[in-house]
């Protein structure tokens, strides 16, 4: 009888050690879900163990999500579109989870979200629309996942300390005695903030919102790098008001008490805005993520946006402090929720448009930013010079002149067409934009500190 070397052995003997001992291993390893999304760790560390529970309960084995950190909404963006361009199968992300509505809009119109129609016992709950946002998209591609409102955090000991008003409007923001005492956060770094820009361009049309919000600028201390940044402004005393995100704003409010920060949401000039969710084209978990999505649709996961911590389903650690999407859970006393009210009960006084609001995104980034955030020091110079004017057809034409956007709405509406794809041709017209925007606001700072025309009666 011969024997095989045991040198010839060892490959065999090894795979088969390897095998059996690494056997539980393989079976028991966890399933994987990657989530790419702009919320704070607080909503995807609840989010995250209790969809750990749900799908252990509902699979019989664990779940790990990979929560990946890629800045803001726009910055995500960017990273999804820049994945498609590498592979165009797949970005190697599954869930796109928060940041308003636009970024899923645009999304969709790239081709880059899988549709995928939720179970109809959960469907049926969920109203397709809210104040002209889809809370449901009509191909499945996106959902709504929580509600969004937008307002301004005041420092009521701020305010009562240097005698500022309370702000009901977002044109209350353009006061000269505001100068310096608002905050904001950069449009072009977070969606939250940009849907604040552009709801006031469309509750005040293209002309009166332009003049707001470039009066408003002139108010703002400087514009900020996150979207909670300047509600922390707020809390710390050092700026008197916020623009906000109702989450940002509210989570302030809960923590330092309403007689010491107050959260307002300006009446007839802001809108409820859903918060999307949508599983990416190519999801490498899909099965995963499609448990995900319902999960997070369902009532059990909507309880976590508005149920109290340590409530029934609620947070565990973190109270979240969102508007959920279904209409049946505020039929509950509001007093047990962490939510201020029933959104389904308000009467919007206008439409949103969130096909215009997605279409034109870039442009509006780039005129805040060339003709705003990127000048703000030489348009803080000609706002202070031109506020501190006696009254006068001199400062009224130069305040008209400080307030005119470069372009008109439908000249924004052209360039909406070409600003995702010519490129260059962009860069040479936003450019341009800064060009004038800095010879704008320097000549009129110019003209209004001129003694001569200040005098003019």
């Amino acid at each position: 009888m011969q024997h095989t070397p045991l040198s010839n052995q060892l490959p065999g003997l090894c795979a088969l050690f390897l095998g059996v001992f690494l056997l539980p291993y393989q079976t028991s390893a966890k399933d994987e879900l990657i989530i790419v999304s702009p919320h704070w760790e607080g909503i995807q560390y609840e989010f995250g163990i209790a969809f750990e529970k749900y799908y252990q309960e509902r699979n019989g084995k664990e779940v790990q999500i990979r929560w990946r950190d890629l800045g803001g909404t726009s910055q995500i963006e960017k990273a999804i579109d820049a994945g498609y361009h590498a592979t165009p199968e797949s970005c190697q992300i599954d869930i796109f989870f928060g940041g308003g509505i636009d970024p899923f809009e645009s999304q969709k119109a790239k081709g880059q979200l899988h549709p995928y129609r939720l179970p109809a016992s959960i469907l049926n709950q969920i109203p397709t629309s809210i104040g002209g946002f889809p809370i449901v998209d009509s191909e499945f591609t996106f959902y709504g996942a929580a509600l969004s409102s937008f307002g301004v955090l005041e420092n009521c000991r701020v305010i009562e300390y240097i005698d500022l008003p309370s702000v009901e409007t977002w044109e209350d923001l353009t006061r000269p005695e505001l100068l310096s005492w608002v905050s904001s956060a950069d449009p072009r770094k977070s969606g939250s903030v940009h849907m604040i820009y552009e709801i006031i361009l469309q509750a005040y049309g293209w002309e009166k919102g332009w003049s707001i919000i470039y009066q408003m600028s002139g108010n703002v201390r400087s514009f900020l790098q996150n979207s909670s940044a300047p509600t922390k402004e707020v809390a710390a005393g050092d700026a008197a008001y916020a623009v906000s995100i109702d989450i940002n704003g509210m989570t302030q409010q809960a923590f330092l008490g309403k007689t010491n920060v107050q959260f307002q949401i300006p009446k007839g000039v802001s809108v409820i805005n859903p918060d999307g969710i949508a599983i990416l084209k190519g999801a490498p978990h899909l099965d995963v993520a499609k448990q995900f999505v319902e999960f997070v649709m369902s009532e059990e996961g909507q309880s976590l946006w508005m149920s109290a911590t340590g409530k029934p389903g609620g947070a565990e650690k973190f109270g979240i402090t969102r508007m959920g999407i279904l209409p049946a859970m505020y039929e509950k006393d509001l007093q047990d929720l962490l939510v201020p009210l029933n959104p389904f009960q308000i009467d919007y006084p206008f439409q949103y448009n969130s096909q215009l609001g997605s279409h034109r995104w870039r442009v509006i980034n780039d005129l805040m930013g060339q003709t705003i955030i990127d000048v703000h020091h030489t348009l803080k110079e000609s706002w202070k010079a031109l506020i501190q004017m006696p009254n006068s057809q001199e400062k009224s034409a130069l305040m008209k002149k400080f307030s005119q956007p470069p372009i008109t709405e439908s000249q924004a509406a052209e360039y909406a067409s070409f600003w995702g794809k010519d490129t260059i041709r962009a860069r040479t017209i936003a450019n341009q934009w800064m060009d004038d925007a800095n010879s704008k606001f320097e000549s009129i700072r110019s003209q209004a500190s001129n003694p001569q025309l200040a005098s003019h009666p």
